[in-house]
């Protein structure tokens, strides 16, 4: 048996190593069981003569005992003899490990091949990941066959391999799905990625490449450093054209489809007969960052990320202005001043010179208002001679619009006409719970010819005419206009005496007749809080002792909203400084619970913004339209005022002008404007109509010494 235990335990060995190889045969598993059996029953060999006679020397030289041992000793030897054998197969329970080897042969388990699963790899970016990567896919190649590494697949609950794919690409899916492995393939291609250098072009339509290049294409030098390519853009295909690595081409791919993806679309009616002109909506998508489009009939389209609402609503605010631009400059009227000859004190006498104008291109101290022609903008003047009186109208000596000494005349007819008359004669009859303001407003009539492809500063009309000859001119070519506030001069020099910020928001009706010549007009006005005006002009945060932060707000919300008609008549004064717009708003009082459900809703949220302080707070969006009385209100200005009272005043003046300036900043454009104006409220007698028209020829005409001290314009506008 001695003999047999160490072949057991070879055949064991070579048993557990073939349960683990790739080739078990059963021929020889039975072959061995048989063997070991045959072992196991067999008697136990005799001891051979030479090894008894050894042991009886060794026996009897070592010790002379006595007989008695000698006896015992047989005895014992053929108890031992008739002592059935021992089955040393079974009391060392191989049978047993043995037939369990059989019997899960062809079983795996996940302790199979986790046995093989390192603790961890190198990085993938260094060349030992990758002789790492390849020594575990031979190994496990090695060890299992395709079947069982795809029934390993299923023990890990992995998708995407099928039974029929290669045995490396089962052993690879376990290396990468299953423990986690980077893909060396991905790896590769990656480094590929990043160093081979290539160019593509990448096609757009109108809409996409505005949205991708965004305002003035400021996005192009922004995505050139971003992905560090070198970015072109070709019209002809309409195309965006990069240059840079492999990596870097498919990162800016994506952001290309991803902004694709986010472009959302909205259509807008137009209530126009005419469309509105393209390089209009071409300034719109540049002040909005929506791309705005005629699309059909009566129809614009605004293309806009989704990601970027904001830019849609301000697309549909200026579209709406300019809606209403074009019906008001239909509905307005334009009257132009002729002054009296001048008296006969003058140095060289007027009829050896005939009076003429010419177009005169107007330099701006601030650009000019975002709907205006940016071709050229020019202003009709009265030509100065070398010799001869100045070519200013002396107010003093004319009288002025006070005495209506000139003429005024209607630029489309060249009749003679009365201002005041001109201003009431379009309103209905004043009735009780009504008032009626009149507002004179300084600035520049200015005249816009066609658009054309380049800025000019050459007149359309050269040459210098008689004013009637220049009035023709300007209605046969359906010349544009447009009026630009400005300060007087009088004005710098004043000193302001109450300052006050407000939000001014100013809704005009829809016109439904082509011969209404007022406009119906919701105006809605608050003070706004949390700031004050110091002795400089700057803004700074209200104070309050008595009342706590909240109550003060609350208390500062002043709000009025008034509905009614208004009126506007531009005059032309060629001859001065500056020319005047007067309106007329005949209006009343809208309580609050008759406001529009939209107006009071924006009010609401309104306060809530200025009670919560929040800095990073965003203000809500004022309505762009409103309904009352089954009548639509678009939205045609949402400004910020810092409104200044002040008293304009001469030496020569008995009394000061009380003016009024105002600092407007567009909220949505950022485009801000200086206005001054001053106002002729009810009653409107002669003497407040005469004094009105005194203020009117002060500012607009009086020439003003310049003082050395410099006018600052502070920009203390404060925005919603």
């Amino acid at each position: 048996m001695s003999l047999a235990l160490p072949f057991v335990k070879r055949q064991l060995c070579s048993n557990a190593h073939l349960r683990y190889g790739l080739v078990y045969g059963r021929r020889a598993q039975s072959a061995l069981m048989a063997r070991l059996v045959e072992l196991s029953n067999s008697p136990s060999p005799q001891p051979n003569s030479a090894t008894s006679n050894t042991a009886s020397s060794t026996s009897s030289g070592a010790s002379s005992g006595p007989k008695k041992a000698t006896k015992k000793q047989t005895g014992e030897d053929t108890q031992k003899k008739n002592t059935p054998s021992r089955n040393l197969l079974e009391e060392s329970k191989i049978q047993s490990f043995l037939d369990h080897i059989a019997e899960t042969s062809n079983t795996l388990t996940l302790a199979d091949i986790t046995r093989l699963q390192p603790n961890g790899h190198s990085d993938p970016e260094t060349p030992e990941y990758e002789e790492e990567y390849n020594a575990l896919v031979d190994r496990l190649c090695r060890s299992f066959s395709k079947k069982q590494l795809h029934s390993f697949i299923k023990m890990l609950e992995l998708e995407g391999t099928r039974r029929k794919s290669p045995k490396q690409h089962h052993a690879v899916h376990i290396i990468e799905d299953g423990w986690g492995w980077p893909s060396l393939t991905k790896v590769k291609a990656r480094k590929r990625d990043w160093s081979e250098i290539l160019s593509q072009s990448f096609p757009l339509d109108p809409r996409q490449s505005f949205l991708i290049l965004g305002k003035d294409g400021a996005n192009l030098h922004a995505l050139s450093n971003q992905y560090n390519i070198h970015i072109g853009f070709t019209t002809r295909p309409l195309s965006l054209n990069a240059e840079g690595v492999r990596g870097a081409l498919k990162q800016l791919e994506e952001h290309i489809a991803f902004v694709k993806e986010d472009i959302v679309e909205e259509y807008q009616d137009l209530s126009l007969e005419n469309p509105v002109p393209p390089e209009l909506l071409h300034r719109i998508s540049r002040l909005s960052g929506a791309f705005t489009e005629t699309f059909g009939d009566g129809k614009i389209r605004i293309s806009y990320r989704r990601s970027d609402p904001r830019a849609a609503f301000i697309a549909k605010r200026l579209v709406t202005h300019v809606l209403c631009d074009f019906e008001s400059t239909a509905g307005s009227s334009i009257l132009v001043h002729i002054p009296p000859e001048a008296p006969l004190s003058t140095p060289v006498p007027s009829a050896l010179f005939a009076l003429s104008y010419a177009l005169y291109p107007f330099p701006s101290s601030r650009s000019l208002h975002w709907n205006a022609n940016a071709t050229g903008a020019f202003r009709a003047r009265k030509v100065a001679e070398w010799i001869g009186f100045n070519s200013m109208e002396d107010v003093q000596k004319s009288g002025g619009l006070e005495l209506g000494r000139g003429q005024i005349l209607i630029w489309k007819s060249t009749n003679l006409a009365d201002i005041q008359q001109q201003l009431f004669t379009h309103l209905p009859e004043s009735s009780e719970g009504r008032s009626r303001v009149i507002t004179a407003s300084f600035g520049h009539v200015l005249l816009t010819p066609p658009s054309s492809s380049h800025a000019s500063l050459i007149s359309p009309l050269k040459g210098s005419w008689p004013l009637s000859n220049l009035l023709r001119w300007i209605q046969e070519k359906h010349i544009g206009r447009l009026f630009t506030p400005s300060l007087p001069a009088a004005v710098l020099r004043s000193a302001a005496q109450k300052t006050q910020l407000l939000h001014r928001l100013i809704y005009e009706a829809r016109r439904t007749d082509n011969g209404q010549q007022a406009t119906h007009v919701l105006e809605f006005e608050m003070t706004l809080p949390s700031a004050t005006i110091n002795q400089d002009g700057v803004s700074e945060p209200a104070k309050s002792d008595s009342n706590p932060p909240h109550e003060h707000i609350e208390t500062a919300l002043n709000h009025i909203c008034r509905i009614g008609n208004q009126f506007v008549v531009d005059l032309m004064l060629p001859d001065r400084p500056m020319d005047i717009r007067f309106s007329i708003f005949d209006s009343s009082v809208l309580i609050e619970k008759l406001w529009p459900a939209e107006l009071q809703k924006y009010l609401q949220d309104l306060s809530l913004f200025f009670q919560d302080g929040e800095a990073d707070a965003s203000p809500p969006n004022a309505p762009l339209i409103l309904h009352l009385q089954g009548v639509e209100y678009r939205l045609r200005s949402s400004v910020s005022v810092r409104q200044t009272q002040a008293h304009a005043s001469a030496p020569h003046w008995d009394t000061p002008i009380p003016a009024i300036t105002e600092s407007v900043l567009d909220l949505e454009v950022d485009d801000k404007s200086t206005l001054c104006k001053i106002t002729c409220n009810e009653p409107f007698t002669d003497v407040n109509w005469r004094a009105f028209l005194k203020g009117c020829d002060f500012l607009s005409g009086l020439r003003v010494p310049t003082s050395n001290k410099p006018f600052v314009d502070t920009e203390t506008d404060i925005t919603l």
